[in-house]
């Protein structure tokens, strides 16, 4: 089992279906969960919150980003590709900005972006879940570059559908066999939060349907 227990995390969107799970797993591990931050799509809250985080002797070795939204609609509808990019890409920026600092300081540190797989192409009425997605893992990447060789390693996850109770509401002729379950995901962000993921940097990784 993956040694956590003396790190101390954030999570973005903690309360949602996939956040909760990851949250779970955290504490599973004896890890210190040092704000499970729910509403962040408030940016000056968002901001305000993680730097007393930051600021205290539980300083966050990792942060995952869980906090997003989907909604569908016309490629040239403005103010949904400004919520969207701000919801799925400017909240990672921005609790990336604030956790970055102590994990510079102590040179470790893994940050876990979840975008989707959806990043990967464009589709009918998807162009601002698409464009905000695809968005996120080329910040994941460039971030990345950054950090290299500082002890800190900056990856994404790109996960299908996931089977939970909205989705198998919205979905109803849809087979939820073949998505994997919060839980799955979180195995996933758990090995990118380890020290044992120290190899994998910049890296976007499927978690596509099961066979």
């Amino acid at each position: 089992m993956l040694d956590l227990s003396s790190c101390a995390a954030v999570i973005t969107g903690a309360t949602g279906n996939l956040g909760a799970a990851v949250l779970r797993a955290y504490l599973t591990r004896g890890t210190h969960v040092a704000a499970a931050v729910r509403d962040a799509a408030k940016s000056e809250a968002l901001r305000s919150s993680l730097s007393d985080v930051a600021g205290s002797s539980d300083d966050p070795r990792l942060l995952v980003i869980v906090a997003g939204i989907f909604k569908g609609g016309p490629s040239l509808d403005t103010r949904l590709v400004r919520e969207l990019w701000e919801s799925n890409v400017l909240t990672a920026v921005t609790a990336s900005a604030a956790c970055l600092r102590p994990m510079r300081a102590r040179g470790y540190g893994r940050i876990v972006n979840v975008s989707a797989i959806g990043a990967q192409k464009g589709g009918r009425n998807n162009a601002a879940y698409a464009m905000s997605k695809s968005a996120l893992v080329r910040w994941t990447e460039s971030c990345a570059a950054e950090v290299k060789g500082e002890g800190i390693t900056v990856n994404a996850v790109l996960p299908t559908t996931i089977d939970h109770p909205v989705n198998r509401a919205q979905m109803p002729k849809a087979d939820p066999k073949l998505w994997p379950s919060p839980d799955e995901v979180a195995n996933v962000i758990l090995f990118l939060s380890s020290r044992e993921s120290s190899g994998v940097n910049g890296a976007a990784i499927p978690i596509v349907a099961r066979t």
